[in-house]
C-alpha cells in the first residue's frame, strides 16, 4: 500500500504544471544604496571688528575661530576697510569661498573692486 501510495504521489507530482521562477517573491526587499552617515552641515559666522586702523572680520567655523582678518586682503599695508560695511562684503565673498571648499579663499584686487573696496 505504501509503495502504491509512493507511485501515485510521483505521478501527480509529475502532471503538475511546473511553478514559474517569477511566482517565488523574496522575503525581504533587495537593497538597491548602502545607507551613509550624513555629515553634519558647516556653519560659518561672520564678526565685524573695529581696530585703530579701520574695520576687519572674523569668521568663525562651527564657533572656532577659522580667520582673523583686520586688514584689507590682497592689498599692501596694515590698512583696515574704512567702513564696517565693506569690511561686511568682502567677509561674505570669503565664506562664500569656503562653503564651496576653496582654501585659502583668497580675495583678488579685481575681486576688490567688483565690490566696490577703495
Amino acid at each position: 500500500m505504501l509503495r502504491s501510495f509512493i507511485i501515485l504521489f510521483f505521478l501527480v507530482a509529475c502532471n503538475a504544471d511546473p511553478v514559474e521562477l517569477n511566482e517565488v517573491k523574496p522575503l525581504h526587499k533587495p537593497i538597491t544604496h548602502f545607507p551613509t552617515k550624513s555629515k553634519s552641515k558647516t556653519s560659518f559666522e561672520i564678526t565685524t571688528v573695529q581696530s585703530p586702523t579701520g574695520w576687519g572680520y572674523q569668521i568663525r567655523q562651527n564657533g572656532k575661530l577659522l580667520l582673523d582678518q583686520p586688514t584689507i586682503p590682497g592689498r599692501s599695508g596694515n590698512d583696515g576697510f574704512q567702513t564696517q560695511a565693506d569690511a561686511q562684503r568682502v567677509a561674505e565673498l570669503v565664506k562664500t569661498k569656503l562653503q564651496a571648499k576653496i582654501f585659502p579663499p583668497t580675495v583678488s584686487e579685481d575681486d576688490l573692486k567688483n565690490l566696490n573696496i577703495h
